[in-house]
């Protein structure tokens, strides 16, 4: 419930912060961004705790406390591994992006980490992929995983100091 009211009061400061711009700046575009992003915010406020009621109505201002918060109750799965992936596609989309601006010197520079970043990326997810479906074949243990996890991370399926469930385990690194 917590991050639905954070989008209300974050509506509210942008609305604010927009009607101050304008008395200030009197510069409309800036305005209408501020006005614009505090009105979207607004909207998804207003979406997400219709969602939040409609889970739970016993909750908000009547009273009760859910077990769950409906919009962000979901926290089931695995959560993914290390990996400087990420990092490299946003620099390397960064870096293309500039290629408008400054030439195409730009783009030779950024599609290197873009191209690299989303290789690693894609084995990545793909040895998760690998990994959760032998796990969901309904077989238990060890071998339902392809061998302890020792094994499995001499042949790049998990990272060492990592169990099965994907917790890092204190002191292995």
């Amino acid at each position: 419930m917590e991050e639905v009211r954070y989008f209300g009061r974050l509506a509210v400061y942008a609305l604010l912060v927009g009607g101050a711009y304008w008395f200030l700046s009197h510069e409309p575009a800036g305005t209408m961004l501020l006005i614009g992003f505090g009105l979207a915010t607004g909207a998804a406020f207003v979406v997400l705790r219709r969602g939040v009621r409609q889970e739970h109505p016993g909750t908000g201002s009547e009273g009760g406390t859910a077990t769950t918060e409906a919009p962000f109750a979901d926290e089931s799965g695995p959560v993914p591994t290390r990996s400087g992936a990420p990092l490299a596609v946003g620099f390397g989309i960064a870096t293309v992006a500039l290629a408008g601006a400054f030439g195409p010197w730009f783009l030779i520079a950024g599609a290197v980490p873009l191209v690299l970043g989303a290789v690693d990326w894609l084995r990545a997810a793909e040895q998760e992929l690998t990994l959760r479906s032998s796990t969901d074949d309904g077989a238990t243990g060890d071998a339902a995983q392809g061998g302890t996890t020792a094994e499995r991370a001499a042949e790049g399926l998990v990272p060492s100091g990592v169990e099965a469930t994907g917790a890092e385990v204190p002191g292995a690194r």
